[in-house]
């Protein structure tokens, strides 16, 4: 073979072992201490190894439900839960093993304690059957304890919150309330790792509720000192150093109207606000995500009076009080109307088609608010309604 042939042979090689799935992760339990994603296996490889160096029996698999690999010490069949959990418990005596726990694989993923695992078993030859004597049945014994048990006190939480029909990242905020009394207590942004402190509900428990542009809200209550008895709920799952809330959302139906509340304007103008992009991008990656989906935008205003209405000039400046803007008197109808307008006129110009917005203004004929009460400057707002 000569030298050319060798060297893309070798290459061949090469690149399909970089694009090679990692192995998945065998049947049994296992004593997990470190979690990687599946883009990571030099990573989780190198982790292993070290532990290996160590004098520890480590090895590493795919979990190939939620794409993570994991890192373990021991691993055991399905007739040894009692010795896994005891293995986990020595393991936490280690200061770098202190969230080590406990995870059961079937076929590559990852089961409830308690969910069958038994196999088909190959047929065997009748000659080669043997008849099986039962002195008598037991149940497992009782795991032992499990030291300092898991709750958001000792324990960072990362919110998950995706599309439920393809799992990419949505970003949300997400208001935690006291479900006593419906209080709301803090918002958090979504998709991040971060530590909560105790928000001294009677209960012990939170609610959380995850919003975005376009999406129905989804929401998960859990206990903030009993956290571990939650992940009963499928949306909550403990992966030994931090617990993952799962925020499935869905597209908002047809005909749903949703306040674009982050999007607000200078006094008297049709002219935005610079902290209004956040939303907008929002609005233009769920119509550019959902190439079907048509809107119509609702400009309403508190009040019917009329005035001087200033509006984007020819620079397009939609975030600035720019020195070329126009100032027309107007009505209060035709100043809605000129705030709807401006988002779709932004919208069109990032690439959206025209045919997929409509606009309408109602002036301050459809209040959400009594008239001077605390609440009145809310009345002046946009709606999203989607269409189809």
């Amino acid at each position: 073979m000569n030298k050319s042939i060798l060297i893309l042979l070798l290459a061949a090689v090469t690149c399909f072992s970089a694009s090679a799935e990692v192995t998945p992760i065998a049947n049994g339990y296992h004593v997990v201490v470190a979690t990687f994603n599946d883009r990571q296996e030099k990573e989780a490889q190198k982790f292993s190894e070290s532990l290996n160096k160590k004098g520890f029996s480590s090895g590493y698999g795919l979990e190939k439900g939620k794409r993570f690999i994991y890192v373990f010490l021991q691993s055991f069949d399905f007739t040894q839960y009692s010795a896994a959990v005891k293995a986990m418990t020595e393991a936490r005596k280690k200061s770098e093993f202190a969230t080590a726990w406990v995870v059961k694989i079937k076929d590559g993923r990852e089961i409830k304690e308690g969910e069958a695992v038994a196999e088909t078993a190959a047929p065997v030859a009748e000659k080669e059957l043997v008849p099986e004597i039962i002195t008598e049945y037991i149940l497992n014994p009782p795991a032992d304890p499990i030291p300092n048990p898991q709750d958001l006190g000792n324990t960072p939480i990362f919110l998950s919150v995706y599309r439920d029909r393809d799992s990419k990242n949505v970003v949300a905020d997400i208001n935690v309330y006291d479900p006593d009394n419906g209080k709301l207590l803090a918002t958090l942004k979504s998709n991040l790792y971060m530590n909560v402190s105790d928000p001294k509900t009677k209960s012990g428990r939170i609610k959380l509720v995850a919003s975005a542009l376009g999406y129905s809200d989804a929401q998960v209550e859990i206990g903030y000192k009993n956290t571990e008895k939650d992940t009963v709920q499928k949306n909550v799952v403990y992966f030994g150093s931090y617990f993952q809330l799962r925020f499935p959302m869905q597209k908002v139906p047809s005909g749903a109207q949703v306040v674009i509340s982050k999007v607000a304007f200078f006094n008297d103008a049709a002219i935005m606000t610079p902290s209004s992009k956040e939303q907008l991008l929002a609005l233009l990656e769920m119509l550019q995500d959902n190439p079907a989906m048509r809107i119509r935008i609702n400009g309403h205003t508190n009040g019917n009076d009329r005035g001087r209405i200033n509006y984007v000039g020819p620079s397009k400046n939609f975030f600035e009080f720019a020195a070329d803007r126009i100032e027309k008197s107007g009505s209060a109808k035709e100043l809605s109307v000129a705030r709807a307008q401006v988002i779709k006129d932004w919208l069109i110009m990032q690439g959206i088609s025209e045919g997929r917005v409509e606009v309408i203004g109602w002036g301050g004929s459809k209040p959400l608010f009594e008239k001077n009460s605390q609440n009145e400057r809310k009345n002046a707002r946009v709606e999203m309604e989607v269409l189809n």
